[in-house]
């Protein structure tokens, strides 16, 4: 969760707000909406600065919400942005080769007393931090299933079945990374001293609506 206001702001809007009949709420409204928007849009650009992902796979609804809200505290309204949803598949993520490979002539290979039939293939490499180095993943390939998903998947032993997908981290995870809510706070903060100049002034000047 971020918060959009800072408490300086709040107490501003409502120091000079307080004889104007809901001043202080309307102008609130007012900056909330601007900095939510805000700091959405920079939260995604912050994370795709950071982590090796697109905007689309982080907005994707199958991985994730992004939630906006006001409430009310102390008789003015305060906003939040929440950032929701489970970890995204590691496949969504700068992964090598992107595609499932053709499987070769199986050969045998011995592991311990067994011996395994198994067909050689590309090895996969994967990263989700853009200054990290890919990591080497054994016995992990690249599938696309029958219902058309396409995913990093590792086997628990060396039959065909279980196989288990690898998963990367959560877009609240990515959102709470101290470089990425860097990027925000300070584009936030921006953003609020700007659009509280603005509001105070148009509500004193007998523009603020009903």
């Amino acid at each position: 969760m971020i918060d959009v206001i800072s408490d300086e702001a709040f107490e501003r809007v409502k120091l000079i707000l307080h004889g104007v009949p809901g001043g202080a709420e309307k102008a609130l409204r007012g900056i909330i909406s601007r900095a939510t928007t805000t700091v959405r849009s920079k939260s995604l650009e912050g994370i795709t600065s950071v982590y090796d992902i697109k905007a689309k796979d982080v907005r994707d609804r199958q991985n994730t919400t992004i939630n906006m809200r006001t409430k009310k505290a102390d008789g003015g309204i305060v906003g939040e942005v929440n950032f929701s949803g489970g970890k995204i598949p590691l496949y969504r993520f700068g992964v090598t080769p992107k595609q499932p490979k053709a499987q070769g002539t199986k050969v045998p290979v011995k592991f311990g007393d067994r011996w395994v039939m198994l067909a050689p293939g590309a090895p996969v490499k994967a990263r989700q931090r853009k200054d990290k180095g890919k990591t080497k993943f054994h016995n992990v390939f690249i599938a696309k299933m029958k219902s058309g998903h396409i995913g990093m998947f590792e086997r628990s032993g060396f039959d065909r079945f279980p196989i288990t997908e690898i998963m990367g981290v959560s877009t609240p995870q990515m959102a709470a990374d101290s470089v990425v809510l860097e990027k925000v706070e300070a584009a936030a903060e921006e953003t609020i001293v700007k659009r509280t100049e603005q509001e105070i002034t148009r509500i004193l000047h007998g523009y603020g609506g009903k």
